[in-house]
């Protein structure tokens, strides 16, 4: 019964999030207002990034459809942008829940896998990395539960292994571990018919060719400072109040299994690492002080690269429930009891509702913030100085990222002679075009 639950309750939020923050716009984050720019002054799939070109064009492809059929209401095609950003990831971590839900190890791992770094890394949902993520565990998934080779598993299995070639830089270590489960599954299997064998020998190529394109978009970045800010804030994972408490709620529990594998048959464990699960429920209280300890949308995406080890830790934990060198681990022999296995995706679940809401308290910020940065385009002309707006004051002053100021004024207007907000006066970086020469978007209007 915990299992059914839990599979059945994960599938409703992530779909229900998944509509809702895509009716309430949240693709336009940052970037993406400056994709929805791109995609309707070109009146084409915005693929500036080689590397990453496969999921970015998936992403795109419902807001494509909506401008081939003629619709230029930005505020449409905004809800459709995030439709497709938002749908891709959840698609992938559904396929996953289905595969996993008779195996409550299996399905607890998914939904650690969704609790820890989908939920608390996806506001900057614009980032192909949430796509990385998530194919990565799909894949995981079916090759651990796949009990022989089969043509419909293989094309999948392809299929998935394509669109990782160009998804983001985390296959440079992502794509070797999943080409080496591949070949790991190739090696149980009872038997090798020629074009399923052939399919998976094909994926296995895919996901190491993955990780040579993201190799080189490492040495020849296409923005050598985007590439040094990364590094430089990988380490700043801990300003993502969500990301910590979870990821600590989860550490607590597998360090305990490590060290005291029977404990995992009682709630010890459980007990001790859901203080840091209330800490991350109450969290948008701490929101009411202005200090960095509090949800923080832009926060999220400074946690991407620590959610990626998380992401691969979680893959290896998959793997080794169902291999030989796991049915010999302590704690992994525990978890295969039904109270310990009842026990443990009970406490995913758990893991996933604490973070409820902070992502509530999140997207309302986001849709407030929406409405004040269209309350002022629409209400002056010209360049409007960032600092005579509400957004220069908290609440919406953690929302703002400088540069993406004009396009998200640009994106918001009624009509062409509303006003575009210019970045703060000390901002001397790059913008994609001057505040005071907007790029003309002809019939495209946000329409209310």
């Amino acid at each position: 019964m915990p299992t059914i639950i839990a599979y059945r309750t994960t599938i409703g939020l992530i779909w229900g999030l998944a509509l809702w923050h895509s009716w309430e716009s949240r693709g336009l984050f940052v970037d993406g207002s400056a994709f929805l720019v791109q995609i309707a002054r070109r009146e084409w799939f915005f693929d500036f990034y080689a590397p990453r070109l496969y999921a970015m064009v998936v992403g795109q492809i419902p807001v494509m459809t909506a401008l081939f059929l003629g619709v230029t209401d930005l505020h449409l095609m905004a809800r459709l942008l995030s439709f497709g950003l938002f749908v891709v990831p959840t698609a992938f971590y559904h396929l996953a829940l289905m595969r996993a839900k008779d195996d409550p190890v299996l399905l607890a791992s998914v939904v650690a896998a969704i609790a820890v770094v989908f939920m608390t890394t996806s506001f900057f949902i614009v980032g192909e990395y949430n796509t990385a993520y998530a194919l990565t565990i799909l894949v995981a998934v079916r090759l651990v539960t796949a009990d022989r080779l089969t043509v419909f598993d293989s094309l999948v299995l392809a299929a998935v292994a394509f669109l990782a070639m160009r998804t983001y830089e985390v296959m440079i270590y992502l794509g070797p571990l999943l080409a080496a489960m591949i070949f790991w599954a190739l090696h149980r299997a009872p038997s090798r018919p020629i074009l399923p064998t052939v399919l998976h020998v094909a994926a296995a190529g895919m996901f190491l060719a993955g990780m040579v394109v993201a190799t080189g978009s490492i040495l020849t970045p296409y923005s050598e400072e985007h590439l040094s800010d990364t590094v430089a804030t990988a380490t700043n994972f801990w300003q993502n109040l969500q990301f910590d408490m979870v990821l600590l709620a989860a550490l607590i529990v597998v360090v305990w299994a490590l060290v005291k594998p029977r404990a995992l048959l009682g709630v010890r464990p459980y007990a001790w690492a859901a203080l840091f699960l209330v800490v991350l429920a109450l969290s948008p209280i701490l929101a009411m002080n202005d200090t960095l300890v509090r949800p923080l949308a832009k926060s999220q995406y400074v946690a991407r690269t620590a959610a990626g080890l998380v992401i691969a830790a979680i893959v290896i934990f998959i793997w080794a429930s169902r291999s030989k060198f796991g049915a010999r681990l302590p704690a992994l022999v525990i978890l295969r009891t039904p109270d310990a296995a009842r026990r443990f995706v009970a406490f995913a679940l758990l893991m996933l509702v604490a973070g409820l809401p902070a992502d509530i308290y999140l997207t309302r910020t986001w849709m407030e913030y929406l409405e004040a940065v269209r309350t002022v385009v629409r209400s002056h002309s010209g360049v409007i100085p960032f600092e005579s707006t509400s957004l220069a004051k908290n609440p919406h002053l953690h929302l703002i990222e400088a540069w993406i100021l004009p396009s998200q004024s640009l994106v918001l207007r009624a009509k062409r002679g509303d006003g575009i907000i210019a970045p703060p006066r000390n901002f001397d970086s790059w913008q994609p075009f001057p505040p005071a020469e907007p790029y003309g978007l002809g019939a495209f209007v946000w329409r209310d």
